[in-house]
């Protein structure tokens, strides 16, 4: 009787031990959900179909009104407001980032739009400038530009990112000399803007630049803004600046690479590990 007693205590101990293993292995792992707050959903659509067709993530599309009270739970928050950024989303991803969390930034998420938030571009670190391009005032065109791989070495721009031909470039952080970069062209129908400018000195880690071709002036601008990664506070920034049409997460005919790069890209900064 007493051995099959501690038999019984010796396999409900094993039990026990397993199950706080368990418990503990599943609590150390990173939440599959991501959110994305929006306020253009075709984009969205395309991008949180390869989220969860790619990274087998479980994707929930938000407009600023049915913001989630909590974003903690998330594993990333993905914005892509096109329009006014609300106080109560501009204070809630704010305090997502700086309390731990992931916050990627799409596109239009730096514009003119939100430079009468009162923290946001702070926050982020940019300012946009009023007065003509050529003497560095902000401007969006919609044209054809090309995307440059600045940063081949980090997870974000190399891990299964579908890059295209090299082209020259020559960084904006002067001075700095020529060299070949992978790149991606995105269509003649995507968006790219011009003079975005840091007011974090170097707290960003550049990871891609931009080439664009002035119709109207001839002049060419090459500035290290395409995309970018920034720790605040407790958690993470990531900027990226295609994303326009859903044709920037697609396969893109226009293109010399597949701009499903841009997609993989931002698959990566939502998988990446911390250092």
């Amino acid at each position: 009787m007493i051995r099959r007693i501690g038999k019984s205590r010796g396999a409900i101990l094993l039990l026990a031990v397993a199950g706080i293993v368990l418990i503990l292995g599943a609590s150390s792992q990173r939440p599959s959900e991501v959110l994305i707050v929006q306020d253009e959903l075709p984009q969205m659509k395309v991008l949180a179909g390869f989220l969860q067709e790619k990274g087998h993530l479980s994707v929930t599309i938000r407009d600023q009104a049915s913001l989630p009270k909590d974003l903690s739970t998330y594993r990333a928050v993905l914005v892509f407001i096109h329009r006014d950024l609300q106080e109560a989303t501009e204070r809630a991803i704010i305090d997502y980032a700086q309390q731990g969390g992931r916050l990627i930034c799409l596109h239009h998420s730096i514009s003119s739009a939100k430079a009468a938030n009162k923290f946001y571009f702070n926050f982020l670190g940019v300012r946009l400038d009023k007065g003509p391009m050529a003497a560095g005032g902000y401007a969006y065109k919609a044209s054809g530009w090309t995307l440059v791989n600045l940063n081949p070495r980090h997870y974000i721009t190399s891990f299964q990112v579908d890059w295209g031909q090299t082209m020259v470039y020559t960084p904006s952080d002067y001075p700095s000399v020529e060299g070949a970069y992978p790149s991606i062209r995105l269509g003649d129908d995507s968006e790219v803007f011009i003079n975005h400018k840091f007011t974090d000195g170097r707290e960003k880690t550049v990871l891609c630049g931009i080439v664009y071709q002035d119709k109207e002036t001839g002049r060419t601008y090459m500035q290290d803004r395409g995309a970018w990664i920034k720790r605040q506070g407790k958690g993470i920034i990531v900027y990226f600046m295609p994303g326009h049409t859903a044709s920037d997460y697609q396969k893109n005919g226009i293109a010399r690479s597949g701009a499903r790069g841009v997609s993989q890209m931002i698959l990566n900064a939502i998988q990446m590990k911390e250092d």
